[in-house]
């Protein structure tokens, strides 16, 4: 099957591999790219905190060139959104690794059952990046959790032309569309409000990470969108798996 992936370069190139290994054809359309600001989550870290809290995996990507700096701070907990961030809270070097189901609720409740680590002395810090959503900001509020929030990188819509999604979409017609976010849904859907793509993605699917990216699809193409179970591209692929068979 031939499959469109809109994550960003680095991230899509892994989804990329592991689609080819399952014996389809993957076609990268990054719809973001990443800006990292490094300097500024390692100012905040030198601040009194009691433990740190992710929600992708990009923050980390935003400390990789401070390792020097970094290496007093890896033993702090961590809270990580879901497995993959874990993962990549561990190759940074971080050693006490707690991991939620993989969204923003799941993340609250875990913070919440570690309150101890916590003190308005010691609040947690939260490596964040724009856009992103209010959910777990609003949930440590609700739940009287003192935390500092640091915007430590920032998705920017990259340049898509005419010719790109041209080649990705319908030369041939793209099987199937894998949706990581609810910024992707929205910029994907703004490149292909064109009625030559409405036409051309007739028949394509588009798998979505959650049931809020789902009812970001437009009314013309929502008969042919499915949301994952869980928020994780392994429940993407569970999808892909029964639509395509392998």
């Amino acid at each position: 099957m031939r499959i469109v992936v809109t994550r960003p370069q680095r991230s899509g190139e892994r989804t990329a591999a592991k689609l080819e290994a399952l014996g389809h054809t993957p076609v990268l359309l990054p719809l973001f790219h990443p800006v990292h600001h490094g300097e500024r989550a390692i100012s905040a870290l030198s601040a009194p905190m009691g433990a740190i809290a992710v929600t992708s995996a990009e923050a980390l990507r935003a400390l990789a060139r401070s390792e020097e700096q970094l290496a007093p701070y890896l033993s702090k907990p961590l809270f990580a959104v879901g497995g993959a961030t874990a993962e990549a809270a561990r190759k940074t070097g971080f050693e006490r690794i707690f991991t939620a189901s993989g969204d923003a609720l799941g993340l609250t409740a875990l913070v919440k059952q570690h309150r101890t680590f916590l003190s308005e002395n010691e609040p947690l810090l939260y490596l964040a990046g724009r856009p992103r959503g209010t959910v777990f900001e609003e949930g440590l509020a609700a739940a009287a959790i003192p935390f500092r929030t640091v915007d430590c990188y920032e998705m920017l819509l990259s340049v898509i032309s005419q010719s790109m999604l041209e080649t990705a979409l319908a030369e041939p017609a793209a099987d199937v569309v894998l949706l990581y976010s609810s910024e992707a849904a929205r910029a994907f859907f703004r490149h292909v409000s064109a009625d030559r793509y409405r036409l051309k993605l007739a028949a394509t699917k588009f798998i979505c990470i959650s049931r809020n990216v789902l009812s970001l699809v437009p009314e013309i193409f929502r008969a042919n969108a499915i949301a994952a179970e869980e928020p994780s591209e392994a429940a993407m692929f569970e999808l892909l798996r029964h639509h395509s068979g392998t």
